[in-house]
């Protein structure tokens, strides 16, 4: 079994260093609407909700149909932020008002949305347009546990190439054979909104977890040869991340892992109508190039070993 062992990692990018409050209050567009159709005479009145996306539910006392009293503040619903047909936004109440959870961003020239799947289910982003989680007939939750499952050991030391919301990370960490996880987001929009996230919040407050706010193309030169027992690369798609598809970045991840240890890779189908070889394919033929065997198909990608 690994233990940990002290590496040099460059100082100035732990994410712990750009922490942000984290918003008390959050409405899905379907609470908003079921309470805008209950009957004006049936107020004051006590419901059960919850304001933090499902983890956990509070008896709000509802003054009126726009009005209720959570910790003796008075807080106003929305008015007109969310249409009947916006179905997946979710509001965010920072700052003594409520907004829409996005955000866009003039120098990446993105558009950052967290989006509603299910309820009690934890919250999805989309970065202009595409979705980070698999959610048709699933659920980021459930998306997250099939990647994870795909290999056939998790433990030891982790590496999570790409944290987006941290789902994946979180849920390596719960195993109780893995002893740290050292996972890498390089979008600070990313990072901002995983701040914020309730459903995050175990990336930043479990210690088996080290969340590093840089690119793991750059990162993973730091990490000794033979360090990993498992990676978990979870990538965005192709054509907005080449060099995390890259033969020298396979290379690398291939000197980190340990004899034995698993690589999974998240691939997608995209542009499958177009394509002549599914890139799930063309990464099995491309890793074995690189030297790693038992290179086999799994869900949404491909795992490998060294």
């Amino acid at each position: 079994m690994s233990t940990k062992r002290k590496i040099n990692l460059p100082s100035g990018y732990f994410s712990s260093a750009s922490k942000e409050k984290t918003p008390l209050l959050f409405l899905t567009s379907d609470l908003i609407h079921s309470l805008k159709r209950i009957p004006p005479a049936h107020f004051p009145l006590v419901r059960e909700i919850s304001l933090d996306l499902g983890i956990s539910s509070w008896a709000v006392n509802f003054i009126s149909p726009d009005k209720f009293v959570i910790d003796q503040q008075v807080i106003l619903l929305p008015e007109n932020l969310l249409s009947e047909d916006e179905s997946r936004s979710i509001l965010i109440y920072e700052d003594g008002h409520w907004k829409k959870w996005q955000i866009f961003d003039e120098r990446t020239n993105k558009f950052y949305k967290m989006i509603y799947v299910a309820p009690a289910k934890p919250p999805t982003i989309e970065i202009s347009g595409i979705k980070m989680h698999i959610t048709q007939n699933s659920d980021p939750a459930q998306d997250t546990s099939c990647k994870i499952k795909s290999l056939k050991y998790l433990r030891g030391l982790v590496l999570d190439t790409c944290t987006g919301l941290g789902y994946t990370a979180i849920a390596s960490a719960q195993n109780s054979a893995v002893i740290q996880v050292y996972t890498c987001e390089n979008d600070i929009n990313v990072h901002r909104l995983s701040r914020q996230n309730p459903w995050s919040q175990s990336l930043f407050n479990n210690p088996k977890i080290k969340p590093i706010l840089m690119s793991v193309h750059q990162l993973v030169a730091f990490f000794p040869s033979e360090f990993f027992d498992s990676i978990i690369h979870d990538p965005p798609r192709y054509s907005l991340a080449t060099e995390l598809y890259s033969p020298s970045f396979y290379r690398a991840l291939y000197r980190t892992l340990k004899k034995g240890g698993e690589l999974y890779h998240y691939t997608g189908d995209p542009q499958r109508r177009i394509r002549r070889i599914p890139l799930a394919v063309d990464t099995q033929r491309r890793l074995k190039k690189i030297g790693f065997r038992a290179v086999k198909l799994a869900y949404s990608g491909v795992v490998a070993q060294k």
